[in-house]
């Protein structure tokens, strides 16, 4: 590898002083600045030349171009005058080609690009403390940084900053991780490790660097960022941590980099009675965040630019040349021919596309006559705030791994975040490559054991807040279930109120009764913010590990069926607003129920068009789905004022059509009272007997009651399969589907038929 010619000076582990936090100043927030071009060096200016990358988690793929835009970047300026500073994550969540080589050839890149700085990300704790402090850091050729990163006896295990020799200049730059890291990485691999206020750790470093005149001019590198790409600077800043970031960070620092969010964004920011910039660039190798600082002869910062610039597309004939290029090509081919080796193997067969939740363009999703979508995604990354047939796929694949070996299980969750690719029906079959690119991570998994009352408060920390009350850059997280574990929300609802019933296995859930939850070690730990499941009466580490469960799944599918894996068309949550207080019903009263979310989001999921409803025996008929709303339809009913029959064991219910999908729960409406026959009138003529009152018109359909109820203070049920109700359910969807024909629905796991 070419050797820079620019200088570390030193790299610094502890803080020699400390200083208070800088209070937030009011100047007026400027617009984001998305210059996708390389910065211009100013003729007999003296300038220092910042080229900045975030989450680049193994996506070596293209590394020459990327290895080109770094390099392209610093013509002009020269090398000498350059710094490359990685924003963390640049291992972790990787593609397959690294992940199975445990992220050595990223490594390797980088290093051999001439990343001069490389500020610790959350991934970089994945597999612990001893692991990013032991293998990772001594790989790169570093420095490593992470300034708000302590042990027990208050020892940083990272350079808090590292100071460069840059066209005579002194620049320091300054490294701290997200204060949510012990909450995205399993605790088990971090005790003792404190990650404390990144804010507070690199004004600490700031004001000391300052005191002592160490530094001349000081970057602060932050893994965390903002929650939006190209707003306006107010905009994201109604993000807490953001704002704490932009508004907060000492003035004297001259520049800040930004990761995390993997969002893409260029500020001016107000910095006392001048600006700074502010920058991210996105993710996965796409960009680079470049920033120019002009500086006089006394040190100071007088001018500022900043630009995200898009990877190039093809390295520059003036490139081609540079010994940098052959060597990280060579990186690459070397990994990718090991990696084809290691991840060929077929492990079984699908009949469609597995997919994390997407984002579509309303108006542009095509929907056939039985419900099947296509196109319209806006982006193919995934949407972890909406439910899909891959976060379902892949509980039930844990659920039924760990219940094969005879322990007793439940059911399972799986958050969002671990599944990092979508597994795509390109063939028919599936490989082992792909099923590792879905699942990286290599957790084990746990079987957590909860009361009911912390089962339902994890489905309520879906709506996310951090321990310290803040609301983190992704506010929602979808968990993924297995089949037999299903509820109901309202969202318009207060925090920690919104689930107003679930079940597993079609019965209700009961407060103080004790489930086993299988889930990834990672989230077992209460990761993700799901604080509840720290509230566990016992942890029991299975052994097995999240990929052999998935493929060991995989295997067992396609065994079981020539087809293989089929992607699951049904949701686990559907929501319902406008039920009344208590799920009580008042005879005589006109309710209008909005029920929602009955779609799935990921690829090829099946589009609803007609949802049934029941309450009790009455019918309440069947509403078509318009698909300017296709996730939304209203019921507006009316109790009838004598009551209804069975209301002791009454159960609302609507049915999905073309998906199957059913909600279902426990509601209180008033009994049948039957009306009294009159008494005849005697009359000095021939009495006529009167005719019986007729009773209310509501249609009932002939299918029993359902059973199941919520005694012995059991949460509300949403069972996705009451038997009693299939009757009904049946007999009703075969008049709505062509031909007559009921589609059947498939009996959860763990049921008892």
């Amino acid at each position: 590898m070419t050797t820079p010619t620019r200088k570390r000076a030193t790299a610094a582990a502890a803080v020699l002083g400390t200083a208070a936090l800088v209070s937030a100043f009011a100047a007026p927030a400027q617009a984001a600045v998305l210059s996708p071009s390389f910065i211009t060096p100013t003729a007999g200016a003296t300038q220092i030349n910042l080229i900045g990358f975030n989450d680049f988690h193994g996506r070596f793929l293209d590394a020459d171009l990327f290895a080109a835009t770094v390099l392209q970047a610093q013509q002009g300026f020269g090398e000498e005058n350059s710094l490359v500073i990685s924003n963390g994550d640049a291992v972790g969540a990787s593609i397959f080609e690294s992940s199975i080589q445990q992220d050595q050839p990223t490594i390797d890149v980088l290093n051999a690009i001439g990343v001069d700085a490389w500020t610790q990300g959350n991934h970089e704790f994945d597999q612990g403390i001893d692991d990013a402090t032991g293998r990772i850091a001594p790989a790169t050729d570093g420095p490593d940084l992470a300034a708000n990163v302590t042990l027990e006896d208050g020892s940083h295990p990272f350079d808090t900053h590292a100071i460069f020799e840059v066209d005579g200049l002194k620049v320091a730059v300054i490294g701290a991780v997200t204060e949510e890291t012990s909450t995205l990485v399993s605790l088990d691999g971090i005790t003792g490790v404190t990650f404390g206020d990144p804010v507070e750790a690199v004004n600490e470093v700031a004001a000391e660097l300052t005191a002592s005149k160490a530094a001349d001019v000081i970057i602060a590198s932050y893994h965390e960022g903002a929650p939006a790409s190209d707003v306006p600077l107010e905009t994201n800043e109604e993000a807490e941590v953001f704002s704490h970031i932009v508004r907060d960070t000492a003035p004297e620092v001259d520049a800040i980099f930004n990761a995390h969010s993997h969002r893409e964004y260029a500020y001016d920011a107000p910095n006392g009675a001048s600006t700074r910039p502010v920058i991210q660039a996105g993710q996965y190798a796409e960009n680079i965040a470049q920033v120019a600082l002009t500086v006089d002869a006394s040190g100071n910062v007088t001018k500022s630019e900043s630009s995200v610039v898009p990877t190039l597309e093809a390295v520059p004939a003036a490139l081609e040349s540079d010994p940098r290029i052959a060597e990280v090509r060579s990186i690459r081919d070397a990994a990718v021919a090991e990696a084809d080796v290691l991840g060929a193997q077929v492990i079984g067969t699908q009949t469609g596309d597995l997919s994390r939740g997407k984002e579509y363009e309303p108006g542009t999703l095509a929907v056939a006559e039985d419900g099947t979508t296509s196109g319209g995604v806006v982006t193919t990354e995934d949407n972890r705030a909406d439910e899909s047939s891959l976060g379902g796929s892949m509980s039930q694949s844990m659920l039924e791994t760990v219940a094969a070996t005879g322990r007793d299980v439940d059911a399972a969750i799986m958050n969002p975040g671990g599944l990092r690719a979508d597994l795509l029906d390109n063939d028919g079959q599936i490989t082992y490559k792909e099923a590792a690119t879905v699942i990286p991570f290599a957790n084990n998994l746990s079987v957590v054991s909860l009361k009911g009352v912390d089962v339902k408060n994890v489905l309520e920390e879906q709506w996310q807040l951090t321990a310290t009350g803040e609301v983190p850059s992704r506010p929602y997280l979808q968990l993924g279930l297995s089949d037999n574990f299903t509820y109901i929300f309202d969202s318009s609802r207060p925090r920690m109120d919104r689930i107003v019933g679930l079940s597993i296995d079609d019965e209700p859930v009961k407060p103080d009764e004790t489930y086993n939850l299988v889930m990834p070690t990672f989230l077992a730990a209460g990761g993700d913010n799901f604080h509840s499941l720290k509230n566990n009466v016992g942890v029991q580490d299975t052994g097995l590990i999240d990929l052999d469960a998935f493929v060991s799944w995989i295997r067992s599918e396609t065994a079981a069926s020539a087809a293989g894996v089929t992607p699951d068309t049904k949701r686990n949550g559907i929501e319902i607003v406008g039920l009344p207080e208590s799920n009580t019903f008042v005879a005589g009263e006109t309710y209008t129920l909005t029920v929602s979310k009955f779609n799935l989001t990921s690829l090829g999921f099946t589009q609803n068009l007609s949802i049934v409803g029941w309450i009790g025996q009455m019918e309440l008929g069947a509403q078509t789905v318009d698909l300017a709303t296709p996730n939304q339809v209203e019921f507006t009913f009316t109790v009838p004022e004598n009551g209804l029959a069975n209301a002791a064991e009454t159960r609302l219910a609507f049915l999905a059509s073309e998906s199957g999908s059913v909600a279902s729960l426990p509601v209180i409406v008033p009994p049948l009272v039957e009306s009294p026959a009159p008494t005849s009138t005697p009359g000095p003529t021939v009495s006529v007997t009167p005719t019986a009152t007729a009773e209310p018109t509501a249609t009932a359909t002939a299918a029993p009651v359902p059973t199941a109820d919520a005694a012995d203070g059991a949460l509300a049920t949403t069972g996705a399969d009451e038997n009693a109700m299939f009757a009904a359910i049946a007999g009703a969807l075969a008049l709505l589907v062509a031909g007559g024909a009921a589609i059947l629905l498939r009996r959860r796991a763990g049921s008892d038929a």
